[in-house]
């Protein structure tokens, strides 16, 4: 013990501990304060209090390029300037779906979810609430878009509905929705040129309500849980999720689309200096034909796909919310990345002529609920990638599967995992059982590895040699103690992939754990610094320092030392990430413990 405190040691354990706590504190002590002069000259047009509490009116989309210098919290649609009608709502419903259509543009503009509890501790259903820009409302098409009003009449025991407006040129829209046995409505768009001349529909679109975090659900720090994915009508693209780039590509990502032209697509290293604050929104135009687009967020998601063929394209809709801090007149306040807060998309369709009396008709599925494996996988057209489970989705759905099956038979969600496992562990067992073993015989050889270093200190390549040599008179594979974590890798990133976002982990609880989908966020706001306090971390860093304690040490001592500083390295990568994803690992740990005790007695036995 001694020896594993010195002054290095103490030194590194400071600097982590350092790394660990200095987001928060940095938040809470250091960030630059807004220049109170800035502020009064930014708002002395406009009484403080009155900004405050006044209801702020509608405010159109705008791209980067096009936004002012001091913009209020952006709406995603503008208001309509045409009188209208009274709203009229009515609500379609089976057992897992209750859809709200508004009059107002024959649109969705809320969504509950019976199976899913808005809070931890509510009992009312989870709601996605779209009220800010509606789902499936058109643009672009005078008397029967966004503006306009429906009559809408409620069929099949109000599982199913007709809409219907008619604009002043004689285009009339009749829209049919009904519901399917789960999440799947189906919707069916009919034109009607009613007028006495030819009547050419311009190029429109259709929309997908904006999705945000909902109460209660706890944003992953370095991970976007609002996304757009979209699906390519080429043949042989594949799904491109927008908020995240793919591998050896020079994608923009939708947090790309807020900066200027100059900065995107540059990370952090090497960016040129901002010369403007970020816009409160963008929409960014997208000119590929595509079968499919969705919207989602960390749990729920929106697709939509035309039933007859891909769109002419898409727009990315996004809006960020400003940091307290930031005064748009004052660069050193300015947030240099866009922390989403609601992201929707607009579906465009090509333009169509009519002639009198002519009509046409254009279908829709929308899918909107969980992101169930088991619920969007039938849907086909590839749509199941919208759990993003990256390469390793093979691997990341029989991990969903199994989980599953375990939570079937136990149903505890905490239960599951250690299971899940105890699975895992069994089956590298016999690998882990050599790699351990193989360390062991290397630790023997140390004292031979060190008499050839110092006979062949100036031949490297006869001490090579001689080393691999004494390796295979041994039967000593160098890499054996590191094969079996290796191996293990793909299956630690799988279980990250699918334990960040799994719905089915939302608001499980375990033990003192409220919810496995997050971290456990204790004692909030009692802490200094604003930190929480999250116990599972700990105990897997603990565990992980009595697991190397237990494992043979070999090879080169930097290396050895650098090893002891695992846990703590682990300890800040898992610190705030789901508490499902740090239970695995610390359960993890305590069957490679059980493991190391068991041979280690059997050795202790058989001398």
């Amino acid at each position: 013990m001694k020896k594993f405190f010195n002054m290095d040691t103490v030194i590194i354990a400071g600097l982590l501990l350092v790394m660990l706590a200095w987001n928060p504190v940095y938040q809470k002590y250091f960030a630059p304060p807004p220049d109170p002069v800035v502020i009064l000259a930014a708002t002395n047009a406009v009484d403080r209090a009155a900004v405050t509490n006044a209801v702020k009116p509608p405010v159109a989309v705008v791209a980067p390029e096009t936004v002012p210098a001091v913009a209020p919290e952006a709406e995603l649609r503008p208001a309509s300037k045409v009188a209208r009608l009274p709203e009229q709502t009515v609500i379609l419903s089976n057992d897992l779906v209750r859809l709200t259509l508004s009059s107002w543009g024959g649109a969705v503009t809320a969504v509950e979810l019976p199976n899913y509890s808005l809070t931890q501790k509510s009992p009312e259903p989870a709601r996605l609430d779209f009220a800010r820009y509606p789902a499936l409302a058109y643009t672009g098409l005078p008397g029967v878009s966004a503006d306009a009003d429906f009559a809408i009449t409620v069929l099949s025991n109000g599982a199913a509905a007709q809409l219907e407006a008619e604009g002043p040129d004689g285009l009339r829209l009749v829209r049919s929705i009904h519901l399917g046995r789960r999440y799947e409505v189906m919707i069916e768009d009919t034109f009607v040129n009613a007028g006495v001349v030819v009547k050419v529909l311009p190029a429109h679109s259709i929309s997908l309500g904006e999705m945000g975090m909902l109460k209660d659900e706890s944003h992953m720090n370095g991970m976007d849980s609002l996304a757009i994915d979209t699906l390519s009508a080429t043949g042989g693209e594949s799904v491109r999720h927008w908020a995240s780039k793919r591998w050896f590509s020079e994608d923009l990502t939708l947090g790309d689309y807020f900066q200027e032209d100059g900065v995107r697509g540059h990370g952090c290293v090497g960016r040129p200096k901002m010369t403007r604050a970020l816009p409160h929104s963008i929409q960014q135009r997208i000119d590929h034909n595509l079968d499919w687009v969705a919207v989602k967020n960390k749990f729920f998601v929106q697709i939509l796909a035309p039933a007859d063929g891909g769109s002419s394209g898409c727009n990315l809709i996004a809006r960020r919310t400003p940091s307290a801090s930031e005064v748009p007149a004052d660069s050193r306040t300015w947030d240099s990345v866009a922390i989403l807060s609601g992201v929707a998309a607009d579906m465009r369709l090509p333009e169509r002529a009519l002639t009198p009396g002519d009509s046409f008709r254009q279908a829709f599925s929308y899918y909107v609920g969980p992101k169930e494996l088991s619920s969007i996988r039938p849907l086909g057209r590839q749509m199941k990638e919208v759990m993003d489970f990256g390469t390793l989705k093979w691997l990341c759905e029989g991990l969903v599967w199994s989980l599953n099956g375990l939570h079937a038979v136990i149903p505890n969600y905490g239960i599951a995992i250690i299971l899940l496992t105890l699975i895992v562990r069994i089956v590298f067992w016999p690998l882990t059982h050599k790699g351990t073993e193989s360390m062991k015989r290397m630790q023997a050889l140390q004292p031979q590895l060190k008499a050839l270093q110092e006979k062949y200190r100036d031949k490297p390549q006869k001490l090579q040699q001689e080393t691999m040599a004494m390796y295979r008179e041994n039967k000593v594979n160098p890499l054996g103690g590191c094969l079996p974590m290796l191996i293990q890798i793909p299956v630690f990133f799988a279980l990250f992939n699918v334990l960040r976002s799994a719905i089915e982990l939302r608001f499980a609880g375990f033990l003192w754990v409220g919810d496995l989908s997050a971290p456990e966020n204790l004692f909030v706001g009692m802490l200094p610094f604003g930190l929480a306090l999250n116990i599972l971390p700990l105990v897997m860093a603990a565990t992980q320092a009595w697991q190397q304690h237990l494992t043979p040490m070999a090879g080169d001592p930097a290396q050895q030392k650098m090893m002891m500083f695992m846990p703590l390295i682990m300890l800040m990568f898992l610190y705030s990430m789901p508490s499902a994803l740090v239970l695995y690992w610390t359960a993890n740990q305590v069957m490679m413990i059980i493991q190391l005790l068991w041979q280690k007695r059997a050795k202790t036995a058989s001398a």
